[in-house]
């Protein structure tokens, strides 16, 4: 008689192991592939940006010299619209590669989002439900607040354009959390808030939901937009300190969630106008420092 034995080994251990380790190489190659492509637009938005100052400057010349010609008129008027986007194009870019100047200040999140709500609501229109939920004790953020509000709106907005026609809610809401290294997302560390902005719309495939943040790239028709607004708020994460990270979900919409770090400091009232001592402007003198010499011969001062 023969006998057999039986050896059980648990896996899960291992499994986990590997899982793991699968995981933070796809995010180091993400990491690399994102780094490459900011090296990239970063040194193209810097040209561009140079060939639009002198676009800029040479067409406030333009103007003075068509005042009198209507035909003229209009058509310094297509090129200085035209120059204007190209300029928050620019901007975007800049922002993806970390590249753009950036001014971080203690923010209350609560209060900058309810002064910005008018604002957000107008732009999505009347078929978008606009609901936040920002508690009062959400803790105050290290960041830039133009930056900021302009990654809110595109973030409103890419939400918006993914409602059915009949229209749906976006929900943008912020909870603190406390994040430790073996943690997604990023392994960041620390005290963060988490900035969530969510639609109930159609939701994004799986395989084209790691490609949202890179530059130009859009599920959108033609002349529907740029696709930087995404690589905008990417930017502007990582800048800031933090990251973003998106989860979606065929046909049950899209969340889309900033991590902001928590600010050290403790919020001050703004000083009230009344309050504040009037500016005294004196005299000086306006150094400009410019190594593109049509730059130059077209500044104003």
């Amino acid at each position: 008689m023969i006998g057999f034995a039986k050896i059980t080994r648990d896996i899960t251990e291992r499994r986990n192991a590997q899982l793991a380790l699968q995981e933070a190489q796809a995010q180091r190659a993400q990491a690399q592939k994102m780094e490459a492509l900011g090296q990239l637009t970063g040194g193209v938005a810097h040209d561009f940006n140079n060939l639009l100052m002198i676009v800029s400057g040479h067409l406030q010349s333009l103007k003075r010299l068509v005042a009198d010609d209507e035909r003229g008129r209009r058509a310094a008027e297509a090129i200085e619209l035209a120059t204007k986007r190209g300029a928050t194009l620019t901007r975007q870019l800049l922002t993806f590669s970390r590249r753009q100047t950036f001014h971080p200040a203690l923010t209350n999140l609560s209060e900058r989002i309810d002064a910005f709500r008018n604002m957000l609501t107008t732009s999505l229109g009347a078929s978008a439900r606009l609901v936040t939920d920002i508690p009062a004790e959400t803790w105050p953020v290290l960041i830039d607040s133009s930056e900021f509000e302009l990654a809110l709106v595109n973030l409103a907005l890419n939400a918006r354009d993914a409602l059915p026609p009949q229209g749906g809610v976006i929900t943008v809401a912020a909870e603190n959390v406390q994040l430790t290294p073996e943690q997604r997302p990023a392994r960041l560390q620390g005290e963060f808030v988490a900035l969530s902005v969510a639609d109930s719309g159609s939701g994004i495939a799986p395989d084209i939901l790691p490609l949202v943040f890179d530059p130009f790239f859009t599920t959108k028709g033609p002349s529907k937009g740029s696709g930087l607004g995404l690589s905008q708020v990417y930017g502007f994460s990582h800048q800031s300190g933090g990251t973003v990270t998106i989860a979606s979900e065929l046909g049950l919409g899209t969340c889309v969630t900033l991590y902001l770090p928590r600010g050290e400091a403790t919020l001050k009232p703004v000083q009230g106008k009344d309050d504040a001592e009037p500016e005294k402007l004196t005299g000086g003198t306006a150094l400009l420092v410019e190594d593109n010499p049509e730059g130059r011969s077209n500044c104003p001062i």
